[in-house]
């Protein structure tokens, strides 16, 4: 079974100030909390939900990152492309029937989640805030 850190004790953390990160990363939590509950028969469709979901989300941080011209577009961008690549990988496994490695792969991808939320996720948050902040002082000079 998965180790998927529960919604009680990530909420806090996640929560970054940047709404559309803010929801998309409670909404990728609940996906894989849904993994770890759903039937053998449905796990295949479930984790691909969760592939679009993931893949949508790093599109949108992205577009997020090249709007503000963020320094650390490489490295965070890399970040995404490998993680992404491991659950496309694992996605050809599960659809093969190896739905216990699924498993297993969405729960450290919830690891890998939760500490890049926390580190490069927070930092990048961090430059939107303050890109917000000055498109209001210039708007109010």
């Amino acid at each position: 079974m998965c180790l998927i850190p529960s919604r009680d004790s990530t909420s806090e953390s996640l929560t970054l100030g940047i709404d559309f990160m803010d929801e998309s990363h409670h909404a990728l939590h609940d996906r894989l909390d849904q993994l770890s509950s759903v039937s053998d028969a449905e796990f295949v469709a479930a984790f691909e939900t969760l592939l679009k979901e993931v893949r949508n989300h790093f599109k949108d941080e992205e577009q997020a990152m090249a709007d503000i011209g963020f320094p650390g577009v490489l490295c965070h961008r890399g970040q995404h492309a490998q993680a992404l690549n491991a659950l496309q990988q694992a996605c050809l496994r599960v659809r093969e029937g190896a739905i216990a490695e699924g498993q297993e792969i969405a729960g450290l991808f919830s690891q890998w989640l939760h500490f890049h939320i926390t580190t490069m996720d927070r930092m990048l948050a961090s430059f939107l805030q303050h890109a917000e902040a000055l498109k209001a002082d210039c708007a109010a000079t």
